[in-house]
């Protein structure tokens, strides 16, 4: 514990002192498992990304929408008729980034349980994405070696839930989430647990013949949220997951919300969230939080009679409510 903790107060001291900026530099980070050019826009040509139809024909759900945020546009020759101009288009998932933070605002990804294939290799190489401006996109800086304060590049849309179809796209949704527009930063200490079990729970715990899921993941942006390496971090995280659910029949949705505060190199703000570090929350009060328009999803949630504001802690994915 002694030593952990000798390492917290030097880095404390070095943001302290020097501030983000010198801190990084003094420090020598390098980036790595970088790709130093992107693939050409061309290689994107014919990505289908989300689906709004795919948990359900009958009931499809669109994208969230961005209300106040400023989303950067898509490369208008990367566009087909009819496209989102602020829709990054990947295999099986699709993400929207918010040009203030340069970070995704959201990505949303249709998971097919009966084709999944998770013996894809891990791709591990990361790169930018030409089709919108490289100034909204972080790859390096903030990222580095754990133990010395710095963050890894956490998936949004979880490499793993793309993958499924035949070995060649799989493989290609794999690649596709190595993007910079699919990452926020996270200590390592975050990505796991509940975090990390959820969709595969909601996936046995779906209507087995339409064993498909949809899941949207962001951070949740924050005034006053903390700045490492001149990245103000996001200390909140959310997911959605729709679903057949096996009880019912009936389309579902929950919510999920988890903090890094208690993981930061700096104890900063973990207070605030000290207490809530996995919870099934309301969509409403997702919506609020992220003044993302949540609305379609809010009406299939299982908390939609509760009040915005409610929370149950989780101990495990055991612990989730998945039918009112």
């Amino acid at each position: 514990m002694a030593k952990t903790k000798s390492k917290t107060d030097a880095l404390d001291g070095a943001l302290r002192r020097f501030g983000p900026v010198a801190a990084s530099a003094g420090m020598g980070v390098t980036a790595r498992r970088v790709a130093k050019q992107p693939w050409p826009m061309e290689d994107y040509a014919g990505r289908g990304g989300y689906d709004p139809a795919f948990v359900d024909a009958a009931k499809p759900l669109p994208l969230p929408g961005t209300g106040h945020w400023e989303v950067a546009g898509v490369d208008p020759s990367a566009l087909r008729a009819g496209d989102d101009p602020h829709e990054l288009k990947y295999t099986h998932f699709s993400v929207k980034v918010s040009t203030r933070r340069r970070l995704p605002l959201f990505s949303a990804v249709n998971i097919d349980g009966a084709k999944s294939d998770r013996t894809v290799k891990r791709t591990n190489v990361w790169r930018f994405d030409p089709r919108i401006g490289k100034e909204y996109q972080i790859v390096d800086g903030v990222y580095g070696d754990d133990g010395r304060g710095f963050f890894s590049r956490g998936h949004m849309t979880r490499r793993e839930d793309p993958n499924w179809g035949d070995k060649k796209t799989a493989k290609q949704a794999d690649a596709d989430t190595f993007h910079a527009t699919n990452a926020c930063p996270q200590r390592q200490e975050f990505n796991g647990g509940i975090w990390l079990e959820l969709e595969d729970y909601v996936l046995d715990n779906t209507d087995q013949e339409n064993i498909r899921v949809t899941a949207i993941t962001g951070p949740v942006f924050d005034e006053d949220d903390p700045v490492y390496y001149d990245v103000p971090i996001p200390l909140g995280f959310w997911k959605i997951i729709v679903f057949t659910n096996a009880a019912t029949r009936a389309l579902t949705a929950i919510g999920y919300q988890r903090s890094q505060a208690r993981v930061l190199p700096t104890r900063t703000r973990a207070l605030v969230f000290g207490d809530f570090q996995d919870t099934q929350v309301s969509i409403a009060g997702l919506a609020r939080e992220t003044g993302l328009d949540l609305s379609r999803y809010a009406a299939l949630d299982v908390f939609e009679r509760a009040d915005p504001g409610t929370r149950v802690r989780l101990a495990s994915v055991r612990d989730l409510y998945l039918t009112p």
